[in-house]
């Protein structure tokens, strides 16, 4: 190489490093992320607009707006933070500094297994009605805590959002705080990564119509953190969207107030959201949690359920699809429904709408009342076990083991006709609540298989625990249609039939259903 070249290349070095020195001198938020005193080079930091790297030094700097008020730290895999209570401290509040310092300090963790409990739908309002607090207390605390100490290695939690009530916060003086304190009296509580619901915005303030999203969003980000965000468990990488567009109070024609939101994931997020990726190898499977869901099923056409997209603004939803592809392995967890809905999208990517732990909101209470969702699940949460970049998942009802609340069977000879029933068809109903396309229902009759189908329909026993309690129709927890019903037909009305519910997993769940069997609230 000749001389004027090697000069020529020599310059062009300085002149980068001397741009770079420039620019480090801007940079308005600086920090290190440590692990026992020794620098972590190549974690991501981001202030939820832009994302940076540590050099080999463990060092950082961002030209941060501040707009979210904070920086965070995706927690690279083999790593933890320690925890302020329920609270991961995987960020720094911001102290408006013109350079603000935000330090990470990470332990090692070996966590290429674990199990992850997710719960969604909490809705805590402290309401003397519906008694929330106190079937809190009794449903969810023994049964969370029993889980918990007899679950063995790794263990984390996420919510899915909605652990409050808005319209609550004020009238009740429950909001976050108040949620957050319920939660570390679970006895063996653990941390938990939270994103948000459109409950857990802020309702109060005269804003106008297009500040409502940015302002009601401040005292979740002050509470519990950012709203948005991303971390590492294992060879796993998390992202939590917040995917609730909040519009503020709606007056109704009844005189009522409305809090009124629209779903989707905001241009912020979806840059913010490419940059976080663009960091992760495709072959790592991706956890993507929100709180509304991005698929519904329009109908079902022999057995299999027809997709549609959920998000309010067409088009919105292909958005975030797109930033997605090209992983491999791509897994959806959200909540807000209250029901339980698994769709398959595609060989590489599904959706789990997961089941609330509240249910109904807690407001089947008292004798004849059943803690049920509209679909007719009983409440409770998702449990996962990720061995690497396997995951597989279960469903647990409150104060049920895993093996004893897998499905419900009907015998709709003996169900009365109000709520469904059809005497004399000879038709038996099973109520799979986790019900996925991996999934195999099988029924015989005097040791001979008959034909089940899957069918869309009401559970008959949720009509029946919440008739007078919610609207038979027109109201969020009225009952819904589920697609996770199968029926069969037999030959005769009294023979005892073999019921065989195998999982994707080969995990199989069996009962002996005695026919005639006696329907109430009391069944199983």
């Amino acid at each position: 190489m000749k001389r004027k070249d090697l000069l020529g290349l020599w310059m062009a070095a300085a002149l980068l490093l001397a741009v770079r020195a420039a620019q480090a001198q801007d940079y308005n938020v600086r920090g290190t992320v440590l692990c026992d005193g020794k620098p972590v080079a190549g974690a991501v930091v981001s202030d939820g607009e832009r994302t940076t790297l540590t050099d080999a030094a463990g060092n950082y700097g961002l030209h941060s707006t501040k707009n979210c008020g904070y920086v965070f730290l995706s927690v690279p895999a083999g790593y933890e933070v320690e925890a302020d209570g329920l609270i991961p401290r995987h960020f720094v509040p911001l102290a408006g500094e013109p350079v603000d310092r935000a330090d990470f300090e990470l332990k090692r963790a070996q966590n290429d297994r674990y199990t992850l409990f997710v719960l969604n739908d909490i809705h805590l309002t402290n309401t003397t009605a519906q008694q929330d607090i106190r079937q809190f207390r009794e449903k969810f605390v023994p049964d969370f805590s029993e889980t918990l100490r007899t679950t063995p290695g790794k263990r984390y939690a996420l919510t899915l959002g909605d652990m409050t009530t808005d319209s609550r916060w004020y009238r009740n003086n429950f909001g976050l705080p108040e949620y957050l304190a319920e939660m570390e009296r679970v006895p063996g509580a653990i941390p938990i990564y939270h994103s948000m619901g459109n409950h857990d915005n802020d309702p109060k303030g005269p804003h106008a119509l297009e500040e409502w999203d940015s302002v009601a969003v401040k005292t979740y980000r002050r509470v519990i953190g950012p709203n948005y965000y991303s971390f590492n468990l294992g060879r796993v990488h998390y992202v939590m969207l917040d995917n609730i567009i909040y519009l503020g109070p709606r007056k109704m024609s009844n005189g009522k107030t409305r809090w009124d939101f629209k779903v989707g994931v905001d241009r912020t997020q979806l840059e913010w959201l490419e940059q976080d990726l663009s960091h992760v190898k495709k072959s790592t499977p991706l956890v993507v949690c929100m709180h509304a869901p991005l698929f519904g099923c329009q109908e079902l056409k022999k057995g299999r359920a027809q997709l549609n997209e959920k998000f309010t603004e067409a088009g919105a939803a292909d958005e975030l699809l797109e930033k997605l592809a090209g992983y491999r392995k791509v897994l959806l967890l959200t909540g807000h429904t209250h029901v339980n809905r698994h769709y398959l999208y595609s060989k590489r990517l599904r959706e789990h709408n997961n089941i609330a732990v509240a249910a109904s909101s807690w407001k089947l209470y008292g004798e004849g009342r059943r803690h049920m969702a509209k679909d007719g699940t009983p409440g409770g949460y998702a449990i996962y076990r990720v061995d690497g970049k396997k995951i597989t998942w279960s469903y647990k009802a409150l104060g049920l083991p895993v093996d004893s609340c897998q499905f419900r069977a009907y015998d709709m000879n003996t169900v009365p006709e109000r709520y469904g029933g059809k005497p004399g068809s000879n038709e038996v109903w099973i109520n799979v609540f986790n019900y996925d396309p991996a999934w195999k229902v099988t029924v015989r009759e005097k040791g001979r298989r008959i034909r089940t189908e899957r069918i869309s329909d009401y559970d008959p026993l949720y009509r029946c625990v919440s008739e007078c309690e919610v609207p038979v129709k027109g109201t969020a927890f009225s009952p819904a249609r589920t697609e996770h019903l199968f029926r069969a037909v037999t030959a005769e009305a009294q023979t005892p039939l073999e019921i065989e519910v195998r999982d994707g997993f080969g995990r199989t769940w069996r009962q002996t259903l005695e026919r005639p069997k006696p329907f109430g609230w009391q069944m199983r």
